[in-house]
């Protein structure tokens, strides 16, 4: 995505000045969507919302549903009564129909049934205004009435319409060359347009403060008190294109002009966003504001943008030339923010003035890391030695030749006139008289001191390798046997509860509970960010803040400080928000004991372009529960749900189905999480992240009941936030009492014509009996051996293995891939949640005695045994197929990488230990050796390989075990150094894998249930 319209909208003013200050354009979070996102096309036309709450976007190829994470695709390919895939106009009518307007004419359609209708308008539509709830007015190359379905012209008006607006009980309607006024009597007005409207096209008209606006290829006009057209002043305009007029439900205006965004708030002036500042072209077609004031803007070139408050802003001050921030620190004599950019040091007042207090020369082109006020002093700690800044006078000096050239990035104060100064030459102390180096310098392991935290009599030391507590007169290594032991660090906070929270550089976060015990967090635990760089504590709401170089988040620490459950960490600003005028990915820069400040009841943190000020009292989830909406159930057909429709019967022959769901959110949409239970199905709450369908295969015919839940990461799972729809799975006519009892009348039938045929041929000789018998037995057998090929075909044709029941390799080949693929459009979610497809290939050892032993008829029975042991083994959401004679493929959906391992284990030590009972009643044991992979692997570009080398790799591991004595698991392992593309011819597979062997570049990892 372009870094683009970050610089959108004051809709509010900044309250937390004392001032009043008005709101900065800065303040605004923005989002935008192209075709690499799933649009249709970046050229958009028109937006709208229907009844539900979705989102309609109209596109140059077609129409697009937006639930604000996924875009379903419209087009006349898949609704032939949609008259053209370009799209020009939307409009929601108050019966909740969609009506659109396109470059071949009018259609329009039900956004709860999808069903769409085409209307005889063949022209190209340029306007809708709804003038009655019934009627529609519709201007293409004529003015057209819609009204009940029916669609006829408006003869007062004879020429080509261009635009049209709806004020009152009036309709304004533009022509090339005139302008005319229909009111509800049907009288009609026309004023002649003035010449250079006539010579230019007009692509919008809007009626506000009680005056009819045109936007034009000529500029901004209106419609004055005397029925004149005369032309509006925008500032920069210059006369140049006006190609959209909007007014939003504030009462702010927008205009969409050539390479600038106008936008006024109500009563200021004018505010203009120029394409340098974009980074893209401002030439938008449609501006639509949704129900919750999120406002939607439609790109000509450059697809949909959303605008809507943030909760953050970024400050720079008035007066403030430099807007890199490196420094900052409240001071409470002077009631305001202490700021060191780049450049310069001044005062950051209430009223957003900044006061330069120490200018570029003064500082020596030093970076000021740290800073304290007191006694009307202000002591600076820099990059280049200690500086002291007298208010009296205004005068700058060197206190200490000891610290002239050192580098100095903490000023920490200690009793009422002392201060601890901390740097690259150890730790320093002054009383207000003598400064003395710390006894203890020599003893610290790195001499570079990047915090300083007194504690009454002790006092923490945070270097550049390590924290150390000195203790009446004792210096001790903090966090022995732990990583935080050579760790950079950053922050020491203690909290109320005695828990020490360390951040820092490299290692993450640490948590020392109050008894004792150490906890480490970073990105494999879910820490969000790193490196952590501030820790803030807040009692009033019991958060802890954090910044890092690349945002903001906040937890709760754990009750008692026992650490269990595990912190949940909430993302407040991320890489990849756009705001506060910044490119994503930049926050809070701040350096030595400065990167925070607590003022006004916000946070402020130093970014690259001001100060990013943080409410504490931030909600990020709205108070609103999410509603789920049920979207589509998917087997052999489509079945398409109505909102309010609560119960869905299926096909007989639908046991394989997928069901999609969506919650409607356009501001946080990842922060989205869903769950959903199949009630008579799943024993247990599937938990499945952002991922939005749920697939089933082989249900068993009878009646469910699907629950799915939505709820924003901070809150809780509760049942206001739940849909459920009943499924009915009918029975076959194979599977119903009717077709049971006929076999079974069939069966007493056949008996009875067998004993009236042995009375009827008693009295008949032998050798004719025994001749029939023959007879009878060979046309048996041949209609036997017909009916065992029609089975065979006919097996071939579905999904389903004849003898055991499981899906057969066809089934395999066609069900892989589209999980597959559901896996890579889910990739993120998965591996942040460690979860893989994994492959698992099953081969019974010595299986051909069984048969040379005991019959064929023995080893089909075995087989059909083993099958419903791997079918009671196996989750709802995976699958065992018949891969080929005793050999089976174990497929398992949305497993954690770590239980791939113990599941195959598990199913080898099952099947040791099994007892197969044959048809004689005898019992025979077997065991298996089992090879697996998983997708994707653990290695570089792993998600590039297909599900085809995924299965021959567990193939190979099968070889494996079966070389080394059978009857157990193996998997290939890899060294992090191979690439995917190690694999990229999948024919020569076996050469490949041999030679990372010789190479020591992967190896096999043979286990069995016994741990040998």
């Amino acid at each position: 995505m372009r870094f683009a319209l970050l610089v959108f909208l004051a809709f509010l003013s900044m309250t937390a000045f004392g001032q009043g200050q008005f709101g900065s354009i800065y303040d605004f979070d923005i989002k935008h969507w192209n075709s690499a996102d799933g649009l249709s096309s970046n050229s958009v036309r028109a937006v709208s919302q229907d009844q539900q709450g979705y989102l309609w976007i109209g596109t140059l190829y077609g129409l697009n549903r937006f639930d604000g994470h996924h875009f379903t695709q419209f087009s006349t390919k898949t609704s032939r009564q949609l008259a053209s895939n370009s799209i020009n106009k939307l409009l929601l009518d108050q019966q909740g129909y969609m009506w659109v307007g396109t470059k071949a004419g009018l259609s329009g359609f039900n956004p709860q049934t999808l069903k769409f209708d085409r209307y005889p308008i063949l022209a190209e539509v340029t306007s809708m205004v709804q003038v009655a709830p019934d009627e529609l007015w519709v201007a293409a190359e004529n003015l057209f009435r819609v009204k009940q379905g029916k669609v006829s012209r408006i003869h007062s008006i004879k020429e080509a319409v261009v635009q049209m607006e709806k004020a009152g009980n009036a309709v304004w309607v533009s022509t090339a060359r005139s302008l005319y006024k229909l009111d509800a009597q049907g009288q009609t007005q026309q004023i002649l347009l003035p010449d250079e409207l006539q010579q230019h096209p007009l692509y919008d008209l809007s009626w506000f403060n009680d005056s009819l606006h045109f936007a034009s290829e000529s500029g901004y006009f209106h419609l004055d008190e005397q029925q004149q057209v005369v032309r509006c002043t925008l500032p920069g305009a210059d006369n140049s294109a006006v190609y959209k007029l909007f007014r939003d439900s504030s009462g702010n205006d927008w205009i969409s002009g050539y390479n600038k965004l106008h936008h006024r708030q109500v009563g200021q002036g004018w505010q203009q966003i120029s394409a340098e500042e974009l980074g893209s072209s401002p030439w938008f077609s449609d501006i639509f504001e949704d129900r919750d004031h999120n406002i939607w803007m439609a790109s000509f070139s450059e697809g949909l943008y959303r605008a809507s408050p943030g909760k953050m802003r970024r400050v720079v001050g008035q007066g403030q030339e430099d807007v890199v921030v490196r420094s900052v620190r409240y001071s409470a004599r002077l009631n305001s923010l202490l700021v060191a950019t780049q450049t310069n040091v001044g005062l950051l007042k209430a009223d957003q003035h900044f006061i330069e207090l120490v200018n570029h020369q003064a500082l020596g082109q030093s970076t000021v890391f740290d800073f304290y006020d007191r006694n009307n002093q202000l002591w600076l700690g820099t990059d280049n030695g200690l500086l002291l800044y007298n208010f009296d006078d205004q005068s700058i000096s060197r206190p200490f030749k000891e610290l002239a050239s050192s580098a100095i990035r903490v000023v920490q104060p200690h009793a009422q006139a002392g201060l601890w100064f901390g740097g690259s030459s150890g730790l320093y102390h002054y009383d207000g008289k003598t400064l003395l180096a710390a006894p203890f310098n020599a003893d610290l392991e790195s001499g570079f001191v990047t915090v300083i935290e007194v504690q009454g009599q002790d006092l923490l030391i945070g270097t550049t390798s390590g924290l150390y507590w000195y203790q009446q007169d004792k210096l001790n290594r903090v966090g022995l046997g732990t990583p935080l032991f050579g760790a950079y660090i950053t922050s020491v906070l203690t909290l109320p509860d005695q828990q020490m929270l360390i951040a820092t550089l490299d290692d993450g976060l640490f948590i020392k509970t109050a008894q004792g015990q150490w906890q480490q967090y970073d990105s494999s635990n879910g820490l969000p960010l790193d490196p952590v760089i501030s820790l803030w504590y807040d009692r009033d709401s019991d958060y802890v803040w954090a910044s890092s170089l690349k945002g903001v988040f906040r937890f709760k620490p754990a009750a008692g400080g026992d650490g269990r459950p595990p912190l949940s960490f909430e993302l407040i600003l991320s890489p990849y928000d756009r705001q506060l005028g910044t490119a994503p990915g930049r926050c809070c820069n701040g350096a030595g004991h400065s990167k925070v400040a607590k003022w006004l009841d916000q946070l402020w943190y130093p970014s690259l372009k001001g100060l990013v000020a943080v409410p504490l009292q931030l909600k990020m989830a709205p108070d609103r529960a999410l509603q789920p909406l049920l979207q589509e159930v998917t087997g052999q057909k489509s079945y398409a749900l109505l909102p309010d429709q609560r119960q869905l019967v299926l096909d007989m022959s639908d046991r394989n189905i997928s069901i999609s769901y969506s919650a409607l959110e356009f501001i946080k949409a990842n922060a989205i999480e869903f769950r959903y239970q199949l009630k008579g199905f799943d024993t247990e709450w599937q938990k499945v992240g952002q991922r939005r369908e749920a697939i089933y295969t082989n249900l068993p015919p009878g009646s469910y009941q699907f629950i799915v839940q939505a709820r924003y990461s901070s809150q809780n799972w509760t049942e206001r936030q739940q849909l459920m729809l009943d499924l009915v799975v009918p029975r076959l006519f194979t599977e119903t009492v009717v077709y049971k009892g006929l076999w079974l009348l069939l069966v007493v039938l056949a008996l009875y014509g067998l004993a009236w045929l042995w009375r009827r041929n008693a009295v008949m000789q032998q050798l004719e009996l025994s001749k029939l018998v023959r007879l009878r037995t060979a046309e048996l057998e041949s209609s036997n051996a017909r009916l065992y090929e029609l089975n065979e075909q006919l097996s071939q044709l579905t999904h389903k293995d004849t003898l055991t029941g499981l899906r057969n390799r066809r089934f395999l080949f066609e069900q892989l891939p589209k999980d597959i693929e559901q896996y890579q459009h889910n990739r993120d979610a998965m591996l942040q949640q460690g979860k893989c497809i994994a492959l698992l290939q099953l081969d019974m050892d010595n299986f051909k005695s069984i048969n040379d032993l005991y019959g064929n008829s023995a080893g089909d029975s075995v087989l059909q045994q083993i099958s419903g042991l791997l079918l009671r083994e196996s989750r709802g959401a995976d699958y065992v197929v018949r891969y080929a004679g005793e050999q089976f493929v174990l497929v398992l959906r949305d497993v954690e990488f770590a239980l791939v391992r113990d599941v195959a284990l598990q199913l080898n030590q099952l099947v040791a230990n099994a007892h197969f009972q044959i048809p004689d009643g005898r019992t025979v044991s077997l065991t298996c050796s089992i090879g697996y992979s998983c997708f994707p692997l653990e290695l570089l570009g792993g998600q590039l390989i297909s599900w085809e080398i995924s299965l021959q790799l567990s193939e190979i591991a099968l070889r494996k075990v079966k070389q080394s004595g059978r009857n157990g698991c193996a998997t290939l392992g890899f060294d992090p150094q191979v690439d995917a593309f190690e694999f990229e011819d999948s024919g020569h597979i076996d050469v490949q894998i041999e030679k990372l062997l010789a190479d020591g570049l992967a190896w096999f990892e043979v286990k069995n249930y016994l741990g040998s």
